[in-house]
């Protein structure tokens, strides 16, 4: 029961936060007619993956997630990225934990090259982002306690409005978590 809350929670806070721009600031959503869909040769690029996406995933645990993505370009070349999530445990699941939200925003600064990004985040991390034709990779690093934490987020254009999530989590050297999940682009 827990988890349609969170899907429905996720959903909510998507619908809220589906308008938000490069600069951060934040919109209220606005009823307008959703275009015609491009055909997926025309969009290419980062424009390809600009928009708000939604997914779920279960993960290697007994743990379900659902997730809200929002990907954006600024004129000046730099990226936004805000993501959402909410995980607990699986229905029926014999455990009280609590449903667990995450949020985590970050603001690339175009690179020297086409198509990667860098970023501090507040937590300290280092982010970057690369491009290459349809895989957007986002990694996060951070040092703590002797040790190096490495989050990669490979994102794969799989159709027109589909997008595939690979999640690796490692540190120092040793895979800890991987997750897989499909998301949708809404309209």
């Amino acid at each position: 029961m827990r988890l349609r809350h969170a899907i429905l929670g996720v959903a909510a806070i998507t619908a809220l936060g589906a308008c938000v721009p490069a600069s951060g600031e934040t919109k209220p959503p606005v009823a307008v007619a959703a275009p015609a869909a491009a055909p997926a040769a025309a969009v290419t690029g980062i424009e390809a993956f600009r928009g708000s996406w939604v997914g779920a995933s279960q993960g290697e645990s007994d743990t379900r997630r659902a997730a809200a993505l929002v990907i954006d370009a600024s004129a000046d070349g730099g990226l936004f990225l805000r993501w959402r999530s909410a995980e607990g445990p699986r229905d029926g699941a014999d455990n009280d934990d609590q449903l667990k939200m995450r949020e985590n925003t970050a603001i690339f600064a175009p690179g020297k090259s086409p198509n990667v990004w860098s970023a501090k985040l507040d937590s300290g991390a280092q982010a970057k982002a690369r491009l290459e034709g349809s895989v957007l990779t986002t990694e996060l690093t951070a040092k703590s306690g002797g040790q190096t934490e490495v989050q990669a987020y490979r994102r794969t254009l799989t159709a027109p409005g589909k997008l595939s999530l690979h999640y690796t989590r490692t540190v120092s050297g040793k895979v800890e978590t991987t997750i897989d999940a499909d998301f949708v682009k809404l309209p």
